[in-house]
């Protein structure tokens, strides 16, 4: 998100307020889905997590998709975010994106990695091997509301995008002004 910042792109601009909200949506239910993963086994350490796939009904596979969205999955409004951005700021500093592109595989190698010790392979503590309770319709519909959001915003970005128009068009003004001030 600073590149877009760095590169006084109107295109990189808007693709931060995407990126902004599409990150919070995500991260939030991140941490709602930590939260119920830690209320079942009562630790945070994955080195006892494992074999989880198929003790815990939705949790997992909701967190794969949060896990997978937070690192631009097409179809969510973190890939229209980070598009965005790396399309804007390519145009300005095509060293400095294709550099940053690489910051999404090392992200993707740490996202998966974290998915395969939390809930595949064997079990590894005694909580982790029994039947866990799955998510409660509440907990459910609080993550399915988050999913609904971030693929709305995946595919309908263009309100937001409205909305952001002016304002991302005065910053970008700004910053045209500030940088041909500072120039000699």
């Amino acid at each position: 998100m600073l590149i877009a910042i760095y590169t006084g792109s109107q295109l990189a601009y808007q693709g931060a307020v995407i990126q902004m909200i599409a990150h919070g949506l995500s991260a939030a239910g991140l941490f709602i889905l930590c939260g119920q993963l830690y209320e079942r086994l009562h630790t945070r350490d994955m080195r006892q997590m494992g074999g989880l796939w198929s003790k815990i009904k939705w949790l997992p596979a909701m967190s794969m998709f949060f896990a997978v969205a937070t690192l631009g999955m097409p179809g969510t409004g973190n890939f229209v975010g980070e598009f965005m951005i790396l399309f804007g700021s390519y145009k300005v500093v095509p060293t400095i994106t294709v550099i940053s592109t690489f910051g999404l595989v090392f992200a993707s190698v740490y996202s998966l990695s974290m998915l395969h010790r939390a809930y595949f392979g064997k079990a590894k503590s005694e909580v982790a091997a029994k039947e866990l309770p799955g998510m409660s319709l509440r907990e459910l519909s609080i993550i399915l509301l988050l999913v609904v959001l971030l693929v709305l915003l995946g595919f309908f970005p263009q309100p937001i995008l409205d909305t952001s128009h002016a304002a991302m068009s005065n910053i970008q003004q700004w910053f045209v002004n500030s940088v041909s001030t500072t120039r000699p």
